[in-house]
This record gives structure tokens, C-alpha cells and sequence, in this order.
């Protein structure tokens, strides 16, 4: 029976902990462009920066969400055509218990997961916005991510 509970509370508790990753990416839009990039992810803050220094970082903290543009080293606090981020966020927030599409707010999304640590590998984003393919590469699901990279004033540099 303690045996039981064991496993059960391990399961329990394995499953309620939040998400929390660093991985490069790999952004493929319908019209060839390609970017990348380093996304990290850690409870309801996510950074998703482009290493192309004309491009800018998105900083997701809670409810907020800021774009900082590298050229002027400004950020700015963005309130429309999100719809894409929140539900990536509500996404993360269930993971490991999210089904392999979605279709909400206009946004289809498909998930597809790696066969080796069945951590996602790429995931297809369909919007009136977009249409892109995003693949995850390196990940480490295994380490704990400083909150000081979630920071957007100042902008501290991941490594």
C-alpha cells in the first residue's frame, strides 16, 4: 500500500510541475523566410529571441507582453494580435497533457513530439498573421532557467 502511494504522489507531483526549457529554434514561414533563435520558457514567463540583431526578443511575463527591439534597445509593452502567444502559453501550461492540434481565435496549431525524449519538436502555426513552422533543437528540459534571462529592463544575454 506505501508502495502505491509512493508512486502515485510521484505522478501526482510529476505532472503538476510547470514546464521550464531553453531550446534553439528554428522559425520556417510559407514564404521561405527562415529565422532563428533561442526560445526559453519557465512557468508564465517565456523569452523568444531572434540571434539576427535587426529582428527583437518578445519577454512573456504573466498576463504582459513586451517586445524589445535590439537596433534602439527599447521595449514596448504590446496589447493586440497576441492570440498566438496566449494560446502557446495555455499550451505550455498543460504540458505534458496537450492534444496534437488545436484550432482557437482563428489559430490552427499542430504539435508534433521527437521520438526520442517525446519533447516537442516542431509545432505549425496557421493565423490570419501567419503561417510559419517552428522546430525546437537542443533543448534541455533538465535545467533550471535563471529568471534573470526573463528580465527586459535590462536585457541580459543568455549563453
Amino acid at each position: 500500500m506505501n508502495k502505491i502511494l509512493i508512486i502515485l504522489f510521484f505522478f501526482i507531483s510529476s505532472s503538476l510541475q510547470a514546464l521550464e526549457f531553453s531550446c534553439d529554434f528554428e522559425e520556417v514561414h510559407s514564404n521561405g523566410t527562415v529565422n532563428q533563435g533561442l526560445v526559453l520558457l519557465k512557468k508564465d514567463k517565456l523569452r523568444y529571441e531572434y540571434l539576427d540583431n535587426d529582428l527583437f526578443i518578445i519577454f512573456v511575463d504573466g498576463a504582459e507582453i513586451y517586445i524589445f527591439d535590439k537596433k534602439k534597445q527599447k521595449t514596448k509593452n504590446i496589447k493586440q494580435n497576441l492570440e498566438v502567444i496566449e494560446i502557446i502559453m495555455q499550451l505550455a501550461n498543460q504540458y505534458p497533457d496537450i492534444k496534437k492540434s488545436y484550432n482557437e481565435k482563428g489559430v490552427k496549431i499542430k504539435i508534433e513530439n521527437n521520438q526520442k525524449d517525446e519533447f516537442i519538436k516542431r509545432i505549425s502555426i496557421d493565423s490570419k498573421r501567419a503561417r510559419l513552422s517552428l522546430y525546437f533543437k537542443n533543448c534541455i528540459l533538465d535545467k533550471p532557467v535563471n529568471n534573470i534571462f526573463f528580465k527586459f529592463d535590462p536585457v541580459f544575454e543568455y549563453n
